[in-house]
């Protein structure tokens, strides 16, 4: 069963402008009840501490952590102490304008879908945190964005837009780094391991992807890695991979301007029927992701 959503905040309450891709605030002394909404959400953790609820899990929070929520995640903070949170809100269309500059951004896939994905079964937390540097070097672009700051003026979207996917794409970065260098003081060689075969997932869904082939990302053997995924993810390599090529074309879909071959094709299925066949047991029997 999903968690429970105290209640939903709506997109076009949240963005009134449809011209609006992206907003940015800074709640002080902040706490809420789980909810959830239809668009993406970074939160940047400034000060103070308290507790994040993310699905099923719960989390500390304090300064410098940086929670990704997705579309449909219920979430929440709870037992707060002075907690200031920067939050972006991000339309979901703005991410997919940029699909193909993403997909060559080391870390992005990383940053916006595997990790808030694994929290659903995941008890370790992988979260980005910035160091005290690192988050007094991202103020000047968090004033550019934010709403009643000094280029908050009309007409100032592209620049707030660019600055967006600046902080976006250099988040990728750092998490990529934290996550692969052990800068969190702990070992997590087996997740490291499973993390290099979601990327490669990613990277690679719209073609034919073996477990063979994971397994050599992964640096495990066949048991070993099947093992060690499911233990992870909650679920097998292909059931992920299916869920993803999924939720791909689901997107692609939504968007429209694609003939359904072509989405099928871009996405990994065999053929159109294949993909078909997909969707429409998926809407039957619920989604994975």
């Amino acid at each position: 069963m999903p968690p429970f959503a105290h209640f939903i905040c709506s997109l076009e309450d949240n963005f009134p402008d449809e011209r609006d891709m992206v907003r940015a605030f800074t709640y002080r002394d902040y706490a809420i009840p789980t909810h959830v909404h239809g668009f993406y959400e970074i939160n940047i953790v400034l000060a103070g501490d308290g507790v994040h609820q993310i699905e099923s899990n719960s989390f500390a929070a304090g300064s410098g952590n940086v929670f990704v929520i997705p579309p449909g995640i219920v979430h929440g903070y709870s037992r707060t102490r002075r907690l200031d949170v920067f939050h972006l809100l991000i339309r979901p269309e703005f991410l997919e304008n940029y699909a193909k500059d993403k997909a060559e951004v080391e870390g992005f896939e990383l940053l916006t879908a595997i990790e808030p994905f694994l929290r659903h079964n995941f008890q370790k937390s992988l979260f980005l945190k910035l160091s005290p540097g690192q988050l007094q070097a991202l103020q000047p672009d968090l004033e550019v964005i934010t709403e009643g700051g000094p280029f908050d003026y009309p007409g100032s979207g592209p620049l707030k837009n660019h600055t967006a996917l600046k902080i976006l794409y250099w988040l990728s970065h750092l998490l990529t780094v934290q996550t692969y260098s052990g800068a969190k003081g702990y070992s997590l060689e087996t997740e490291q391991s499973i993390l290099l075969a979601l990327e490669y997932i990613h990277e690679n869904f719209s073609r034919r992807i073996t477990v063979p082939e994971l397994c050599e990302r992964a640096y495990m053997s066949r048991s070993t890695f099947m093992r060690n995924f499911k233990a992870v993810c909650g679920c097998t390599p292909m059931q992920y991979l299916q869920a993803h090529r999924k939720k791909a074309a689901l997107e692609m879909l939504k968007k429209g301007g694609v003939k359904k071959t072509a989405v099928a094709h871009e996405c990994g299925f065999y053929d159109l029927s294949h993909m078909e066949r997909v969707l429409n047991r998926d809407r039957e029997a619920g989604a994975l992701l």
